[in-house]
């Protein structure tokens, strides 16, 4: 190292005694002898205020470069900052949004099941608002009344419709008001997916008996269930027998497709339902 740095010294100051003697041939070949100090001094001034001149200009541009640099730097630190979420959890959720349920949502999955998973579904709403619930339908169909519900010492009777194109006509509302009697209730209400006729709905209010159509089914399920249970009454893809509430079984061969009981032959219930399977 000290070998080096002496040789470094050396070039520098070789350097510095050429620098000199040009100079000095300069002023020799601009006179002679005859003012040959004022011109040397004069040379030596010129150098130095040229030497000056750069080294100022190499620090402005130095100077330019660093803030150059630390502006960039510090853009780069602003764009490349870490991403809080993994690449593939907002490429996942971008693809595959959540999904809510609204009252649309659960008419249409409403649409879909059978009959017995729509006397559940009406069963799970009225659980939810606080009634006592004994099913009376499906397997053990008791006089045209699927539940009997009571809250506060009163008992009504539910008569469920899961007629998609049907309307419920006046027929239906007799038939519970038969059954009213038969169980000494006051009280009635038929929960259906569907429409109602004017008919009905004239025979209905004539008599204190609720009906209760697929919107209104809808806005009370979407405000007393949970999206976990209507995920698991609306999006059900098992089918259960409705004389022994065992699982469907979809059945093929030379006949009609239909749903039969996985019990058979001990059970011999069928299911009539062409929806999802």
């Amino acid at each position: 190292m000290t070998r080096r740095r002496k040789a470094k010294e050396d070039k520098a100051v070789l350097g510095i005694q050429a620098v000199f003697a040009v100079l000095i041939l300069i002023a020799l070949a601009g006179g002679g002898l005859n003012g040959f100090a004022e011109r040397l001094v004069g040379l030596i001034v010129l150098v130095l205020l040229a030497s000056i001149a750069l080294a100022a200009l190499v620090g402005i541009i130095l100077v330019i470069q660093r803030t150059d640099w630390s502006q960039l730097t510090q853009n780069n630190s602003v764009n490349v900052q870490p991403n809080p979420r993994p690449i593939s959890s907002t490429f996942t959720s971008a693809q595959a949004p959540i999904f809510r349920w609204t009252t649309s949502e659960i008419l249409k999955y409403m649409s879909e099941i059978d009959w017995y998973q729509f006397e559940k579904f009406c069963a799970s709403i009225l659980e939810a608002e606080g009634f006592t619930v004994a099913r009376k339908g499906g397997a053990s169909p008791d006089g045209g009344v699927d539940l009997i519900v009571q809250k506060n010492q009163t008992r009504t009777l539910i008569q469920c419709k899961h007629w998609r194109t049907w309307k419920i006509r006046e027929p239906v509302i007799r038939q519970l008001l038969g059954s009213m009697i038969d169980f000494e209730v006051n009280k009635a209400a038929v929960f259906f997916s569907g429409h109602s006729t004017e008919p009905a709905m004239d025979f209905a209010a004539k008599h204190g008996i609720g009906l209760v159509n697929g919107e209104a089914l809808a806005e009370r399920a979407l405000n007393a269930l949970s999206t976990e249970q209507l995920n698991q009454i609306l999006k059900c893809k098992e089918h259960h027998c409705p004389k022994c509430d065992s699982l469907m079984v979809w059945r093929t061969g030379d006949f009609k497709p239909f749903w039969g009981c996985s019990r058979f032959p001990k059970c011999r219930g069928t299911l009539k339902h062409s929806g999802p399977r």
